[in-house]
């Protein structure tokens, strides 16, 4: 879903995660080096098309760490949905897609283009994955800050899959509200019409 000035919380805080990607050296040279591994990757095995890995969360600590004071347990809640505790660097091969849906059961996702362009293709809260649109997203030029352009929102248990554009290799970084332990990825196995779920707890 495309952030908008609804949420302007939340569009404050893409935009200093945004300044943190692109305009810090430090950060820049991480994510860069990860993405150099993940490009070995790929070319080391013809599928999947896709290569994934994580990053330090500490790179990112403080930039998402106010809170809005709840007086709620359900507004507590929804103020976790706008944390960051995982990042994940993702390089999807030029032209492919990826081969299933994929939805995060308890995490929200915020993604941003960082080299190459591509599109997420999304469905409805409640809904399932056999129709999904499809919203292009961008990687920034030298003066381009149009958060709409670059970030994509994928809410708690909404399927989606990228499908990469035809010029190079679409490198994303995707952050979580949901930690490395615990985030509950699940996969839509077309033939069987269910999903299978990866928890890291239960993969320890």
């Amino acid at each position: 879903m495309k952030p908008d000035h609804e949420s302007l919380h939340l569009l404050h805080r893409l935009h200093r995660l945004h300044q943190r990607v692109f305009a810090d050296p430090e950060v820049r040279a991480v994510l860069d080096a990860g993405f150099v591994q993940l490009a070995l990757e790929l070319r080391s095995r013809p599928e999947p098309p896709h290569a994934t890995c994580t990053v330090p969360i500490e790179l990112f600590t403080g930039v998402e760490q106010d809170r809005i004071t709840a007086a709620s347990e359900d507004r507590v809640t929804a103020d976790r949905h706008d944390d960051v505790r995982l990042c994940r660097l993702f390089l999807l091969r030029r032209g492919a897609r990826m081969a299933v849906p994929e939805r995060h059961r308890n995490s929200v996702q915020r993604l941003v283009s960082y080299r190459g362009s591509g599109s997420i293709h999304q469905g409805v809260p409640g809904g399932g994955p056999e129709s999904l649109g499809p919203r292009a997203i961008y990687s920034p030029g030298a003066d381009d800050s149009d958060l709409a352009r670059h970030w994509d929102i994928v809410p708690v248990g909404v399927w989606h899959y990228p499908q990469a554009h035809g010029r190079e290799d679409w490198a994303t970084v995707t952050f979580h509200s949901a930690a490395e332990g615990e985030i509950v990825d699940e996969f839509w196995n077309q033939r069987r019409h269910s999903w299978s779920v990866r928890n890291p707890k239960e993969e320890r």
